[in-house]
């Protein structure tokens, strides 16, 4: 008998356990600082009630968030009032105004936020967008996708219900600290941050964006060519970014200085980058420089003829 009251209290020990490491995880990424589209600092607990949530990654450039569109207004008129549904623009090459436009061309009235730091979304692992993820009350994600798809919808459903299973979690890869990688500081440092993608992919939605970021591309190899004393890094996104994807770049552009991923965004959220290309110059480890207009190639070879 007394085996069996010590199995339980063990049992109940776990479980509640269990529960405040499951919550602990959701405060951790729903008290990330977001903004609204009127510029406040929030954040998700601070926009949810005791529901379900669902959150929809996005940017105002990507054809298939375009494309589902419909479907996530339709879902928040459906299933508002049994989860929380939110559409987070991820801000990248963006701005409120695409955004406005967008919810205008849509009509939608799905709360929007926007991911300023990218953290909520280095958080939730994303990869690439549209991003559909489906978090229980109990704070674990119980779907995640890019489609909107026949297992989305039936997921959404179950949610929705008073009287909901409990659906199993599917995995995210949980963010650990990662050493820099920007390892040398004791030089002058160029560090040109740039998306394998946005040469081709933003070339009919926005055009001067794609333009910048061949100019940028260009503008970096002649200038490493003529600053090879400099350290130089290429950072790309791993937003849709593989090493096939990686290789492919680098041999289009014949990029001859170190060309990485940042495989965990780490690098784009610490220097808090939200515009590809950018080019920063640090001086003794610190920022000195940057910038993400390539139109003139002169402005960035005279800033660096500057500092050197």
């Amino acid at each position: 008998m007394i085996f069996r009251k010590l199995l339980a209290v063990i049992a109940i020990t776990l479980g509640l356990s269990a529960f405040t490491l499951v919550h602990a995880q959701t405060n951790k990424a729903f008290d990330i600082s977001i903004t609204t589209l009127d510029g406040e600092s929030t954040t998700l607990n601070q926009l949810v009630a005791d529901k379900p949530v669902y959150l929809k990654f996005w940017a105002t450039w990507c054809q298939p968030c375009r494309e589902q569109m419909p479907h996530l207004q339709q879902t928040f008129e459906h299933y508002g009032d049994e989860i929380d549904v939110i559409s987070v623009n991820i801000d990248v090459n963006d701005s409120v105004e695409a955004i406005n436009a967008t919810q205008q061309e849509f009509g939608l009235t799905v709360p929007v936020v926007i991911d300023a730091t990218g953290k909520l979304a280095q958080a939730f692992d994303l990869l690439g967008t549209p991003y559909h993820l489906l978090i229980d009350t109990d704070g674990r994600v119980v779907f995640k996708g890019h489609e909107a798809s026949d297992k989305l919808e039936k997921t959404l459903k179950l949610l929705s219900a008073s009287n909901s299973v409990i659906l199993p979690a599917v995995e995210i890869e949980q963010l650990i600290e990662q050493p820099s990688l920007v390892t040398k500081t004791d030089q002058l440092t160029a560090l040109f941050f740039t998306a394998t993608w946005c040469d081709w992919y933003l070339e009919a939605s926005r055009p001067a964006i794609a333009n910048n970021c061949i100019n940028g591309q260009q503008q970096a190899n002649t200038l490493y060519k003529l600053n090879p004393q400099l350290n130089w890094l290429g950072i790309t996104s791993r937003l849709w970014t593989g090493d096939k994807e990686l290789a492919e770049y680098k041999g289009k552009y014949q990029i001859q200085y170190p060309l990485i991923i940042d495989s965990h965004d780490q690098e784009f959220v610490r220097y808090q980058v939200k515009d590809f290309p950018t080019l920063i110059l640090l001086k003794d480890g610190k920022e000195v420089f940057r910038t993400s207009e390539f139109s003139n190639q002169h402005d960035v070879a005279n800033t660096i003829l500057e500092f050197k």
